[in-house]
């Protein structure tokens, strides 16, 4: 075998009208030759490859931060929808007042699962969507959601500065009648409905509004003498009876705190005091639900209930 490697062979090459070529050479010699030539082109298909394995690694590296990133922005996306959606069920608008504004569904569709990568122009198109997005969130926000929120927040607050949760007097509250069935406070064995609660306190003690509201009914008034009406709107009246005299006339304004009067004794009165009622939708309720109290009911209460 080492024989046959190492023999000379030789080849003539024939070229018409011309000298023939003569080519010697042994087996071992030509594979080398032809490894040779091999190897310059393996060698450089080799480097290509491993160029085009590392742009790809890089590439799908760089898939993968878009698609990390576009999950992010989506996510906010989402959270900012959640909370229009809080807004806007706090602003008293419906459901059909934003059909068709929140495409944000079709961009979460498109993602790919977490950790997934995207496609170079998928991450482009999802950003392009998102870059959509945010104005019509901000316009939907500010055009829509903020408007009828405000409106919203300023009937709250309306309706908060008429609620009457006010004290009628600067002093401390000393309840000498009760809400509801009481004897006569006249005598006798007979008994009667008190539609409201008498708090007694020194003559002339400054009698003020509950909350806001309007004068409807402001002077002498029958068994409830010198009285004011006060009408605060949505639904709730308030009564101030047997004051000594009376400061306001109907059709006055008033906030929470002025002074409708003085306490007296007028009327069918046993003595000094105030007899203040809350009406709500025209029936009266007991003014201790909305005063910051905590009534037990009075000695006198007690001994005339026996």
């Amino acid at each position: 075998m080492r024989q046959q490697l190492l023999q000379k062979y030789t080849v003539l090459v024939a070229r018409t009208g011309r000298t023939p070529i003569t080519l010697s050479f042994t087996p071992i010699s030509g594979l080398v030759i032809l490894l040779v030539l091999l190897g310059v082109p393996l060698g450089w298909l080799g480097t290509v490859m491993f160029s085009l394995l590392q742009n790809n690694v890089e590439l799908s590296q760089e898939n993968r931060q878009l698609s990390e990133k576009a999950h992010k922005v989506i996510s906010e996306l989402d959270t900012i929808d959640s909370e229009i959606e809080i807004l806007r069920e706090r602003a008293g608008l419906s459901e059909t007042d934003f059909t068709g504004s929140q495409p944000d569904a079709e961009l979460s569709r498109r993602l790919p699962p977490r950790g997934g990568a995207l496609e170079a122009g998928d991450a482009l198109s999802l950003y392009s969507l998102a870059e959509q997005r945010m104005p019509q969130l901000s316009s939907l926000l500010d055009g829509r959601v903020k408007p009828a929120l405000e409106e919203t927040l300023a009937a709250e607050e309306a309706e908060a500065a008429a609620y009457p949760d006010g004290k009628p007097l600067n002093i401390p509250l000393e309840v000498s009648s009760s809400f509801g069935l009481r004897p006569n406070p006249f005598g006798g064995r007979s008994y009667e409905i008190h539609s409201g609660i008498d708090f007694k306190g020194p003559y002339g003690t400054p009698i003020v509004a509950a909350a806001k509201g309007r004068v409807k009914q402001a002077g002498y008034n029958g068994g409830y003498g010198n009285s004011v009406t006060l009408d605060h709107g949505y639904g709730y009246e308030t009564l101030y009876a047997h004051m000594s005299d009376v400061t306001v006339a109907v059709g006055d304004t008033l906030k929470r705190g002025d002074v409708v009067g003085h306490l007296g004794s007028t009327g069918r009165s046993s003595g000094p005091h105030l007899h203040y009622g809350i009406y709500r939708q025209g029936e009266a309720v007991d003014p201790i639900a909305y005063l910051d109290l905590e009534y037990v009911m009075t000695l006198s209460d007690y001994w005339r209930l026996r």
